[in-house]
């Protein structure tokens, strides 16, 4: 036997000899990360203004996260630790952002509604972040309607509702948005259930997934369908193993959806998982808080959801299980949760200037 096999030997032996007495099962192993609390919670500079409402978004060009709230505008540099005030969006209570929408070109599309009679008045707004603008779009609009960025960079707009005399009606009608051209062209084909604040989920095949949404007696939908925007049109896609309105959806880099229930007056939240490949839904495990305000995408590919109360969860989509995480702080109002090019989650109160960020 040569040296080099001498060696090899030796080193086998040694690396034999390391080895533990006993393997740890799968089942250990699994038990063990669900026991075990994930993440950390740390404090960051306050914002410059809270409000109970707020929504935000990551710039994907800067990597900054804008805030808006009843006409008030501010970025956060997530480098610096710093918040810098913007131009208002409107006189301050004047109009109220309902969702913030990036669209490829780094422009920003904002629903929101204006003072007015009736709960006010939908309308949409653009907002350039080099130039800190924001200009009125000028078309008709409704209130909880989706807007989903398409494979095209184009935006579909779906459902809604409006006023009736003095009732509320929701719709089944959409249309799609070219930003390029400002354009507006109606979708031929109308969705199968009129709804309202649903949503709309972008698949890996370029359909929208809608799910839920609120019935104008305040029920949600068990009921899905899917648009074609190759074909301008709407087919059912099965039904949900629960009824939600105006609930969390993610896309799992799977491509599969995870759906949390909205259903308030429990401990836990019912989840549904959506299989696009086989066109199924099934129930997926219970998330162990109630009344879930935000579900984020994290890098990992798991999705982390937080409540009110702080309570906080991991989603694990290879152990299909929820892993406990830290508790962040206690809020009054929902707030927003955004992630940040660091893939860390940038927590904001609600109903104070006070911040957060989440590490796994």
């Amino acid at each position: 036997m040569n040296g080099s096999s001498v060696l090899l030997m030796g080193w086998l032996s040694v690396f034999a000899g390391c080895q533990p007495e006993t393997d740890v099962s799968p089942m250990a192993s699994q038990a063990e990360a669900l026991g075990s609390e994930v993440g950390a919670w740390t404090p960051m500079a306050p914002k410059g203004f809270s409000a109970y409402n707020t929504s935000a978004l990551l710039l994907r060009g800067t990597g900054e996260v804008l805030e808006t709230a009843y006409g008030f505008v501010q970025r956060y540099n997530p480098y610096t630790d710093t918040w810098r005030d913007m131009s208002l969006m409107c006189s301050p209570g004047y109009c109220q952002t309902a969702s913030l929408t990036e669209l490829p070109s780094g422009k920003v599309l904002a629903g929101v509604v204006f003072a007015g009679r009736m709960g006010g008045t939908p309308g949409l707004m653009r907002y350039e972040p080099d130039t800190d603008t924001w200009a009125i779009v000028p078309h008709g609009h409704f209130r909880g309607r989706s807007m989903t960025v398409l494979g095209s960079g184009k935006v579909l707009m779906a459902g809604g509702s409006t006023y009736e005399g003095s009732q509320v009606v929701s719709l089944r009608s959409a249309e799609v948005y070219d930003p390029a051209l400002e354009t507006w062209t109606p979708v031929p084909g109308s969705m199968i259930t009129p709804r309202a604040g649903h949503s709309a989920t972008l698949l890996y095949s370029g359909k929208v997934l809608v799910t839920g949404g609120a019935a104008p007696d305040g029920s949600g939908f068990s009921t899905a369908e899917l648009y074609d925007p190759s074909t301008g049109t709407w087919t059912a896609a099965g039904s949900l193993p629960l009824a939600v309105g105006a609930h969390r959806a993610v896309r799992l880099y799977s491509g599969h959806v995870l759906v949390l229930s909205d259903v308030t007056g429990s401990t836990e939240t019912a989840v549904a998982l959506y299989d696009p490949y086989n066109e199924r839904w099934s129930a997926g495990p219970m998330l162990p808080l109630a009344q879930p305000i935000s579900a984020t995408l994290l890098y990992s590919g798991e999705v982390l959801v937080m409540n009110t109360a702080g309570r906080t969860a991991v989603y694990s989509p290879s152990l299909n299980a929820w892993l406990p995480a830290a508790s962040a702080t206690p809020s009054t109002s929902p707030g927003a949760a955004v992630l940040l090019h660091t893939g860390q989650v940038l927590r904001l109160n609600g109903g104070s200037p006070m911040v957060e960020r989440f590490t796994r």
